[in-house]
Order: C-alpha cells, then structure tokens, then sequence
C-alpha cells in the first residue's frame, strides 16, 4: 500500500470539523500567550531533528507502541513539523535539511521520504489511511497474516465503527475558536490591529490540538488489542513508507480569510452548531 501524506492548507485549519470523540480531554481554549515555535537558524534546527531523529529510531526499535501512545513524543515531533512547513511558508533557505529530508523540488515545494526519515511520519495518519473503507480489506489481510483471529478483526470493526477519526476534536477546537474570536474582539473594540502573530499562534493551537486528538485516536485502536495483536497491528504501520510534499501557503491571504470568518456575527453560534452536528 502506498500512502501519500497532504499537508492541509491554513486556511483548512479554520475549516477543520468540529466534531471529535468521547474521551478527549477538552482544552482550556486559544491561549494568548502561547506563541507557535519558529526555527531560528537552519544548522541548529537541523541538530535538533538529527537529535529527535535519533531518539525517534530507538523508541521504534525498542517500543514501537510508545511512538503512539508517548504525547510528549507526539508534541516534539508535531513542533518540529510545524517550524519546517511555517519556514516553508515564508520563503526561508532551508536546503541544509535535505540532511534530514526535507528535499527542495526546485520549484517551492519539498518532498519528504517518510520511509528513509521515520521522524516526519506522525503515524497516527497511517493508522488512520490503513483503516480506511477502500484500505481496510487489504489491511485485514496482512493482520490475519501477522496473527488477527476473526474476533480480533471484529474488534477492530467495532472500534471504526465507534470512533470516527474525522471526529476527533471537538471540545479542543471549539474552545481554542471560540477565545480567539474573543481575542479578535477585544483587538477590534480597541481598535488595534491584530498582529499576525496571534493568528499564526491560533493556527498553531488549532492543528496541535488536532494532531493529538489523532493520537489519542489511534492509541485508542492499538489498545483495544492484546500484546501480540498491537505487535501485528504496529508492523502494518511501521512498514508502510508514505511520502509528502510540502509547498508554501499564503499566509497573508490565509489571514485575511481567517479574521473575515471570525468577524462574522453568526461565527460563535455557527461554529458551536457544528460542533454538536447541528447543520448552520
């Protein structure tokens, strides 16, 4: 199976559903004073990720689960994807990381081997692409050639048909959308600009809070099954070798859409009738 990892536009961020799943701890909303982190320079970032990389590759060695069900892990490796794609957005030189595979296409873009540079690979995403409907067949396959009894493939229907991964944020998102639409009000009423910074840290907020409700997602499936079924279930994933391509977005344009939608006078009604799947 092949897989191909899209990274979701910023404006998309906006536009995630709200909905999510039972179980997910709900955030306390948009913080202001949590800034998105932003790589300073090329060589140091890059020793950072050679660092992660590493620790990365002996975790999956040693215990592959960890690398679904560790969060601090999860966050590290989410950060460090964020500050390539912002660095990718605003235009910054970052050939120095073909080191660590990030390679420029030539024309904007950059194509990451997830395969060869596992610490690019948030697995929660292969989790996700494996069970999908038109993948699920094939994967349930290689698992009964890998130990799945029937109840076990039973097991994991259940889950998928309990737990919808494209529901896995509600409370999150909603709380972080709800107070920064606050927040925007406040700049509003007192007639200041709202800096870009504070949208750039509402993107981040909002994808780190999603990114972890996939997680949780996937901990979920991989601990409805013994030891030696979490063995198999790990091995399908582990051994798929997704590739991406990341290009620049707009952020001027993704902005201006972001603070014309929260400056809707139905936004907070509209948004909190999503989330409990009430059509607008």
């Amino acid at each position: 199976m092949h897989v191909t990892s899209k990274r979701p536009s910023l404006a998309a961020a906006l536009l995630i559903a709200l909905t999510g799943i039972v179980g997910v701890t709900y955030a306390a909303g948009f913080d202001e004073k949590i800034r998105a982190p932003v790589m300073k320079t090329t060589a140091d970032f890059k020793t950072q990720v050679q660092s992660f990389a590493k620790k990365y590759a002996d975790i999956r060695a040693a215990a592959p689960a960890q690398l679904v069900t560790d969060a601090s892990l999860a966050r590290q490796q989410f950060d460090l994807i964020w500050q390539v794609q912002h660095a990718i957005d605003l235009g910054k030189p970052i050939d120095e990381l073909a080191e660590v595979g990030v390679v420029s296409s030539g024309n904007g873009e950059y194509a990451v081997d997830m395969g060869g540079y596992p610490q690019w690979n948030e697995l929660a995403h292969v989790f996700i692409a494996v069970t999908l409907p038109d993948n699920l067949e094939h994967t349930s396959i290689g698992l009964i050639q890998r130990g799945f009894r029937p109840g076990d493939l039973a097991t994991l229907r259940k889950y998928l048909e309990e737990h919808d991964y494209s529901r896995v944020s509600t409370g999150e998102n909603l709380a972080i959308s709800l107070a920064f639409a606050r927040a925007v009000r406040k700049y509003d009423e007192r007639k200041l600009a709202v800096p870009d910074s504070l949208v750039v840290s509402y993107w981040y907020q909002r994808m780190r809070a999603q990114s972890e409700g996939e997680r949780i997602w996937a901990e979920g499936l991989l601990r409805s099954f013994d030891a030696q079924r979490q063995r198999a279930l790990l091995s399908i994933v582990t051994e798929i070798r997704p590739t991406a391509i990341w290009k620049a977005e707009d952020v001027a344009a993704g902005i201006a859409e972001v603070l014309t939608e929260v400056r809707l006078p139905d936004y907070e009604q509209r948004i909190t009738s999503e989330a409990k799947g009430v059509a607008p």
